[in-house]
């Protein structure tokens, strides 16, 4: 629960209640920058010096004021190279500074024109006072915090079991309406399902294989959607494994997967394919990127090009006496939908003569080796699109900070940082569009599909937004969520 050190979206959506005051938000309705903790903000005209004015009601749920001085020690620890912050590169290339000049006052100051500055400017705080004495990294806070600026806060967390947060009667837009929100920690989904229908739990997201039950259960309320910042399932390749690192072998693996029928198999049609790093409803979504077919026959051509030849004792290619074994990894063991699309792509790559062993770990143990070891070959993961396109850099970029795949391409590089410098939108967009064409070009994800929402909500709850109000997922704004029966 420490928002500097979180980059999965278990860990977010608890910091999510605790911490709720950043600077800007995205408006669900029209995706653009709004005042959130600020009231006010102003770009100068060289579009270098963003400059906000705090709100005067703000305060810590210990009753001290928020000030510009808690957003200035954050951003400071932000920048610290000794806090493990996992986003630091993207701030560290368009800003030079933070001051606060007076308790209400924040002035950022940038490199040079970049054109998403103002919601990556938009940041949340974290309490100076409770913080500014303790190591960021490893401090008993961290996992049990006791002053927050969002809605709710922790009450008591029992790992494994549940997460319980109590309203924060000095939450700056009012104390919300319900007084408590539990999350519970179930690790499989078939049990979370169960406790919806029996009404034990009011909300939950549910599987494909489930939704046409859900949506019709008498108390439901069901939401399906496709959103701009959609989440979207891939397969990493390691290029840093020299045989992945032969292009060949990637496209014969993309070609040996039948997205389509996985989609079917794991999704029951709830999802889109997918070929590059943006949802179809981004503004920088490009569809005419390259699409490797299903085409296992093309396949088996390639690993025989890259020297490859099937063994007909085994059935498994060889080169130089040695077996064409990869390990494919995915956390955590109770995802079942990873679970699905490892075992399909087991089979699918075993028939062009590709050995796979499949290798469920815990969740930190998996991200650990995906973001800090690099010891894999394949993954099967998920990602969140980021509103702005610039939020993928991360991932592509040779020196990103979740560049998982190793993957490196100087034309890329170059096209992130020309993108930023561009006002407006149909310029960037074309930067994007090269971008993913050169990413597709590479294959360092087999890109499978993007995911339809599917949640399901108690009628009893009543949200802010209704389905298809928002461009973003109409589950948002906790604190304004009310029970019709009052409990």
């Amino acid at each position: 629960m420490q928002p500097l050190l979180a980059q999965d979206t278990g860990s977010l959506a608890f910091i999510a209640l605790q911490y709720d005051a950043p600077l800007l938000r995205t408006d669900p309705k029209t995706l653009d920058p709004m005042p959130f903790a600020a009231r006010s903000y102003t770009i100068s005209d060289d579009k270098l010096t963003i400059t906000y004015k705090l709100r005067d009601d703000l305060l810590w749920s210990d009753g001290q004021k928020i000030t510009s001085a808690d957003y200035k020690f954050t951003w400071d620890r932000m920048m610290d190279e000794k806090v493990n912050f996992p986003y630091r590169k993207l701030f560290q290339d368009y800003f030079t500074s933070l001051t606060a000049p007076d308790d209400a006052t924040l002035v950022f100051q940038l490199k040079e024109v970049f054109a998403p500055a103002l919601l990556y400017s938009g940041i949340d705080a974290i309490p100076k006072h409770v913080f500014e004495n303790l190591d960021i990294n490893d401090n008993p806070r961290n996992n049990n915090p006791t002053v927050g600026s969002g809605p709710f806060l922790l009450k008591q967390w029992r790992k494994d079991e549940f997460a319980e947060f109590a309203a924060n009667d000095h939450f700056f837009l009012g104390r919300p309406n319900l007084d408590s929100y539990l999350i519970k920690i179930v690790p499989d989904v078939t049990v979370e399902y169960s406790q919806f229908k029996s009404q034990e739990i009011d909300a939950v997201a549910v599987q494909p294989q489930d939704w046409e039950e859900a949506r019709n259960l008498p108390f439901a309320q069901p939401l399906n959607y496709y959103s701009a910042n959609a989440s979207w399932s891939y397969l990493a390749i390691n290029l840093r494994n020299p045989i992945l690192a032969d292009r060949r072998v990637r496209y014969a693996i993309s070609g040996a997967l039948d997205r389509q029928s996985m989609i079917q198999a794991v999704r029951l049609g709830h999802a889109k394919p997918l070929d590059g790093p943006y949802a179809s409803a981004s503004w920088a979504y490009e569809p005419d990127v390259l699409h490797i077919a299903y085409d296992p026959a093309a396949s088996g051509k390639l690993l025989d090009e890259a020297g490859w030849a099937i063994n007909p004792a085994t059935g498994v290619r060889e080169r130089d006496g040695n077996p064409l074994k990869l390990r494919i990894h995915y956390g955590p063991p109770g995802n079942k939908q990873r679970e699905q699309i490892a075992t399909i792509v087991q089979q699918q790559l075993k028939n062009v003569g590709i050995e796979l062993e499949i290798i469920p770990e815990d969740f930190n143990a998996f991200l650990d080796r995906t973001g800090k070891t690099h010891d894999f070959d394949l993954t099967v993961a998920g990602w969140g699109a980021g509103i702005d396109p610039h939020a993928s850099r991360n991932l592509w970029v040779s020196d990103g900070g979740q560049n998982e795949t190793g993957f490196q391409n100087p034309e890329v590089d170059r096209l992130y940082d020309q993108a930023v410098r561009v006002y407006d939108q149909s310029e960037r967009k074309k930067f994007y569009s090269q971008i993913q064409k050169l990413i597709a070009q590479e294959q360092p994800y087999v890109f499978l599909w993007e995911n339809e929402s599917l949640f399901d909500l108690n009628n009893r709850i009543v949200l802010p937004y209704a389905a298809g109000e928002t461009k973003t997922s109409p589950i948002v704004d906790p604190w304004r969520w009310y029970s019709k029966t009052g409990q």
